[in-house]
């Protein structure tokens, strides 16, 4: 990991020495006391009062505050003297499926909960996230497949015991927040990329940082207090629902925008109403606007345009029946009746009838009139051929055509060439429309109704006019019938009765409207400048009601203005950074160097630089590789890289932070290889002698590794095994685990199985026996592959640990010893079947002890031989060494 250089930082004392005295005295007395009483707060808080101007000076004189020299270093210091540690969990309540008798008990140093798939590790690992320090949030279900009328919650109960091994139970509730749990961190898979990729608080406040929190605290409380007086003193705006008529007199604007700005005076002015003088301009003005209302100006001359509209309408009705009896439609009517006339009078001499005389039956058919026409277009023929002479045969029989036969042949040619009958048929069509159009004059023919809007206006304006058109009006409805009758007969009309219909004189009365409209003056502009002046003086009344509750808003507007100058958001920052200037300085370099340490303890050095930064109050820390600062760490280390370096910062956490007291692990290792796992597990057996260390693994290897290193360095270990059993996750196996046992755990499960032996009967006493020489004769073949072979075939692994062969004791006196010793262990184990005389003599206690001391001067005599070989193997690496030197 690379380290930033050091940049110049602004000393506290004189960074301290711009600051008002208010925060001036914040840190004086933070710096001198442990902790602030009431009456110090209180101090502080008239000492910004009078900062602010909202008071002209504190109660007592302030004493003279001088940081020169004065910022002296702090002392570390835990949060709490006494440690703790997590004896057991037990009660687990909808936490998973995991069993409400499941209990995990914790050892005080080094605790192996192994669990394969399904066996409620999980379960355990998310409820101590949740109720321990964890990174990030994790998730705890209940059971799914059972039913539960009320809503879930997940709780357990933590047996806690403190330095002086008095237990202490602790209900939790998910969601609750314990500060005695909160000493205990909790590593997962949810953690890794937290650690590695996401910025995080520094969990851990060193006591020279720590001052930083505690003004930051106090600032806040002087926040909250001046929060408190703001609406303790908070006046309702009078003014926030007046003038709801209307807003736009000069007082309501004034009393609308009322701000701490506003001069009292001002105010005083818009609320001076004087009820005896101003109450009489009041009436007056309302007097003057009603009189001008009930003129209701708009209203006649909206009256006056529909009287209009109305004659107009009547006249336009009028004149649509009056031009239908003009001259030029008698003349257009009789022209026709005329045509009509002359047309029938062709078409009758022309006529078919006219060429029956009795001889053919088929005249006037279809077939008649095709010879004729074909008869034409031959004569028309035989005529260009013969240079335009008249034919004189016949072209059927040939008979010389007689004068009568001639005549009768251009008969033929005239009527086939004759439109007479065609014209008749347009003129008959012309006629029907005429009649149709005059009957539609009879239905919509005025009937002068009261209830007609023209005819009601026309009866108002001039009732014998309208006496005049309603009896004129008749006559020409007569007129229409009988002009009606005479063309359907093909009659010549006449305008002998036509009536002299004088309807401009409606045009007149219209004109005389429009003119009375134009005169009428709109009080409208009038009404408005009445009705602003009767508002404004209204404004002032209503203003002048609420003067003395407007006159103590406006003192409280100009007291908040002055309470809002202090801005707390910007001295809070300011704190902030300071502290984390103070944290570069005297923390990250600490923090960066036990970081560096435990990547190289991991094996992980991969250039990852920490960048620290503020956010309210706290130091914020994330990682970058330094060469490649725009990724996320996680974008370029493998799964295994990421893993390791996640658990660096961890442990470093846990490192620095002195209140803590255990650190637990849920899988730490996945996606790592054997050497990586061997090193984390020699780091975490290391830790287990500075604090309680809890690991739940599935890794078998993993867990052996951890047996080995705690073995070496004497750490004392317990480890479970977690199991489900028929479908019930959660069952723990104390005191056992797969393929962990140890020379020293089978030494130990050897004296555990006869620890009380005095209280058992018979049998019980057998079986315990026959159980402890099982261990002790088990612990035989733990010697030979840990002390005599000195673990270079471990059963558990899949590779030989060649470079061990160097300590293999290679002594057959102590071999035949071990082959001696496991042989008549075997004899007293419950696996075999006793011979007679045996069971008439089984072994004793005395006998179990006789064996174990031999075992014990065995083992002694093993290791003492093995330290040798460890020594000679470290002299032999030591003269190559020497050997190579002047190669």
């Amino acid at each position: 990991m690379s380290t930033e250089k050091n940049t110049p930082v602004e000393s506290l004392e004189v960074w301290l020495t711009g600051k008002p005295y208010w925060e001036q005295y914040v840190w004086k007395i933070n710096l001198e006391q442990v902790s602030l009483s009431a009456e110090d707060i209180e101090r502080s808080y008239q000492y910004l009062l009078e900062h602010l101007g909202l008071i002209s000076s504190p109660p007592e004189t302030k004493p003279p505050i001088s940081f020169k020299n004065g910022v002296v270093s702090i002392q570390e210091t835990a949060i709490s003297s006494s440690k703790i540690r997590i004896a057991e969990v037990k009660s687990f309540v909808d936490v998973n499926a995991l069993s409400e008798s499941c209990s995990v008990k914790f050892g005080p140093n080094l605790t192996l909960i192994y669990g394969g798939t399904g066996s409620g590790k999980s379960g355990v690992g998310r409820l101590l996230c949740n109720a321990c320090f964890s990174r990030g949030e994790r998730e705890i279900l209940p059971n799914v497949r059972s039913a539960s009328s009320s809503a879930p919650q997940a709780k357990a109960t933590f047996v806690m015991v403190d330095s002086s091994g008095a237990p202490t139970e602790v209900e939790y509730l998910l969601g609750d927040n314990i500060d005695d749990l909160k000493r205990f961190s909790v590593f997962d898979s949810e953690s890794v990329l937290i650690h590695l990729d996401q910025p995080n608080h520094v969990n851990f406040t060193p006591a020279q940082i720590k001052i930083f929190d505690k003004v930051a605290d106090t600032i806040s409380k002087l926040e909250i207090k001046l929060i408190n007086e703001k609406n303790a003193r908070k006046k309702a705006n009078p003014f926030q629902s007046m003038f709801l008529d209307d807003s736009t007199s000069e007082t309501a604007i004034f009393c609308k925008g009322i701000t701490s700005d506003t001069k009292e005076d001002d105010l005083l002015e818009h609320a001076n109403f004087d009820p005896k003088t101003n109450d009489a301009v009041m009436a007056d003005l309302q007097k003057q606007i009603d009189g001008k209302r009930k003129l209701d100006i708009p209203k006649k001359k909206s009256q006056l345009t529909t009287e209009r509209q109305n004659l107009a309408a009547l006249k336009s009705t009028l004149q649509g029946v009056i031009s239908r009896f003009t001259g030029v439609k008698m003349y257009e009517i009789n022209q026709l009746v005329k045509d009509i006339l002359e047309k029938k009078k062709i078409v009758e001499g022309l006529s078919i009838k006219s060429f029956d005389d009795g001889v053919l039956n088929t005249i006037g058919s279809p077939e008649w009139k095709s010879l004729i026409s074909a008869a034409k277009a031959l004569d028309k023929s035989e005529k260009e051929m013969n240079e335009g002479k008249e034919a004189a045969h016949c072209m059927l029989c040939h008979q010389k055509l007689t004068k009568e036969a001639k005549v009768l042949f251009q008969k033929y040619w005239q009527l086939l060439e004759s439109k007479a009958e065609s014209e008749l048929s347009q003129l008959t069509l012309r006629q029907t429309a005429i009649i149709q159009d005059m009957a539609v004059v009879k239905t919509i023919f005025p009937k002068f109704l009261s209830t007609d809007a023209g005819v009601k206006e026309l009866n108002n304006d001039d009732p014998k006019y309208l006496t005049e058109l309603k009896i004129k009006f008749e006559s020409l409805e007569n007129v229409l019938d009988d002009w009606s009758s005479k063309i359907k007969t093909l009659q010549e009309v006449t305008q002998d009765n036509i009536p002299t219909v004088d309807i401009a004189k409606i045009e007149t009365i219209i004109a005389s409207k429009t003119t009375e409209e134009s005169k009428l003056f709109d009080p409208t502009g009038d009404i408005t400048k009445l009705t602003a002046q009767l508002n404004s003086l209204k404004h002032k009344k209503e203003a002048t009601k609420v003067k003395d509750a407007a006159l103590e808003y406006l003192a409280f507007l100009k007291w908040l203005f002055k309470a809002n100058s202090v801005n707390f958001s910007s001295i809070k920052m300011a704190v902030t950074k300071k502290r984390t200037e103070a944290f570069l300085v005297g923390v990250a370099q600490n923090y960066k160097g036990v970081f560096n340490q435990e990547l190289t303890n991991l094996d992980c050095d991969f250039n990852l630089v920490m960048i620290t930064s503020g956010d309210q109050g706290n130091t914020v820390k994330e990682y970058r590789l330094d060469y490649a600062e725009e990724y996320n760490p996680s974008q370029i280390l493998s799964e295994g890289e990421q893993n390791a370096c996640s658990l660096a910062d961890f442990l470093t956490e846990a490192q620095l932070d002195n209140n803590n007291c255990g650190i637990i692990f849920d899988d730490p290792v996945t996606s790592l290889d054997h050497q990586r796992k061997d090193k984390i597990a020699e780091r975490f057996v290391k830790e287990a002698n500075k604090r309680q260390v809890v690991i739940l693994t599935h890794d078998i290897v993993f867990m052996s590794k951890l047996a080995k290193h705690a073995d070496r360095n004497s750490v004392p270990i317990i480890a479970h095994w977690m199991k489900k059993i028929d479908g019930i996750p959660g069952c723990v196996e104390d005191n056992t685990s797969p393929k962990l046992t140890s020379l020293a755990s089978l030494k130990n499960d050897s004296l555990e199985a006869v620890r009380n032996i005095e209280n058992l009967n018979a049998k019980e006493q057998k079986n315990a026996l026959g159980i402890a020489f099982d261990y002790l004769r088990s612990a035989c073949e733990a010697l030979i592959e840990e002390v005599m072979f000195a673990k270079t075939i471990e059963r558990w692994n899949d590779k030989i640990n060649v470079q061990n062969l160097g300590e293999v004791i290679y002594d057959e006196i102590l071999a035949l010893k071990i082959v001696d010793l496991h042989g008549r262990l075997s004899e007293n184990i419950l696996a075999h079947n006793r011979s007679g005389q045996m069971s008439e003599n089984p072994p004793e206690l005395n006998d179990l002890n006789a064996f174990r001391k031999e075992f014990d001067e065995l083992e002694a005599s093993l290791k003492k031989s093995r330290k040798i070989m460890i020594k000679l193997r470290e002299t032999r690496k030591g003269e190559k060494a020497t050997a190579r030197a002047g190669w």
